[in-house]
Order: structure tokens, then C-alpha cells, then sequence
């Protein structure tokens, strides 16, 4: 394999090939193992029973179905479960991108998430602090570079949209300090 992938990692990106829906377009046109095993660079038979076994396992784990069809040709298709995991790879993967120009304008985070959800409300204000947001509050957060996407994807991941509100700001208070803090 061109890369060395530790523990999981294998699994998670064949996972990710479904989600992309590589290789199932793959395995409708060369459905064979053979053709899978090209998309990872396998060039020995140790690499070939490494990559085998992991889709055994996602099989297993019932997040991949491996089904075959009239001409006996094997189909591999992700679950629902396997779909749910892929999201979780996302969230932990997420990054916001930052340009090399900034355009001048902050982004503010604001929530009121009630105590109903305050696991969800924890772990949004981690993230948000993971992602390089700034505290300027406790549920008030800052951020220099366009991030609505990620936001969104955030607050649905924990199912609390209806309580983050988010704004595009032309002036911030203590300006300097922040753009220190950023770097910019």
C-alpha cells in the first residue's frame, strides 16, 4: 500500500471511498477484489489480506454489505450504520479553511442551548474551541474566516440549530487584540 495505516485508519478510509461512492462505481464497472485493491496500491499479498480483512470486518461490524449480482459479480454498499460512522469521521476531521487574505469581517458564534442539552452545549463549546474560535463569552465565540458551513454541520451533528445564531461582523470591540490573537 502507498501509505502505512495504523489501527482503524484502513477502515475509515474505505469507508470514506464508499461515502464518495468511489468504490462502488468501481465495483459496478470492475467489481472484483482485485479492482478495490488497486484504488489502495496493494502490491503483495500481505497488503491484499490486510485490506480483505478489514472489509470482512466492516461487514461484521455491519456498516458495509457486500452483495452479488446476476453475473456473480460482488457489490459493496455502505449501511446506515456505516453512514452514521462516516459522520463521525467527519466531525472529528472537520477544519475550517483559512485564505491567505483575510477579508476583514468576524464571524460570531452566540448560543443559548438549554440545560435540557447541556451534554450537546459542552461539546459545542469544545468544538468551537478546537476550531480556533476565540471565547469572547461563555456561549459567545469569534472567528475571522467564513465558517457557516462548518457551523451548520456542527449544530446538526448535535441536533441544536435552533439555538446557535450566527453573524457577520464588519467592527469588533477590541479589534487589535483579536487580530493579534489570529495572527492577521
Amino acid at each position: 500500500m502507498k501509505k502505512k495505516y495504523s489501527k482503524g485508519e484502513l477502515s475509515k478510509e474505505i469507508l470514506k471511498g464508499l461515502a464518495l461512492g468511489g468504490f462502488i462505481a468501481v465495483c459496478f464497472v470492475a467489481p472484483n477484489f482485485a479492482q478495490v485493491a488497486k484504488l489502495f496500491d496493494t502490491k503483495n499479498p500481505k497488503d491484499n489480506w490486510r485490506l480483505k480483512r478489514t472489509l470482512y470486518n466492516l461487514t461484521k461490524e455491519k456498516l458495509v454489505k457486500i452483495s452479488y449480482n446476476k453475473k456473480g459479480e460482488e457489490i459493496i454498499k455502505i449501511t446506515g450504520n456505516g453512514e452514521k460512522r462516516i459522520l463521525k469521521y467527519k466531525y472529528k476531521d472537520l477544519k475550517i479553511f483559512t485564505p491567505k487574505k483575510w477579508d476583514k469581517k468576524w464571524r460570531l458564534v452566540m448560543f443559548d442551548i438549554p440545560e435540557v442539552h447541556k451534554k450537546a452545549r459542552e461539546a459545542l463549546n469544545f468544538k468551537l474551541q478546537d476550531l480556533g474560535f476565540y471565547p469572547l463569552q461563555k456561549s459567545v465565540f469569534i472567528f475571522p474566516h467564513e465558517c457557516k458551513d462548518e457551523i451548520d454541520f456542527v449544530c446538526e451533528h448535535f441536533k441544536v440549530r435552533e439555538y446557535v445564531n450566527y453573524f457577520v461582523l464588519t467592527k469588533a470591540e477590541n479589534e487589535e487584540y483579536l487580530k493579534q490573537w489570529f495572527n492577521l
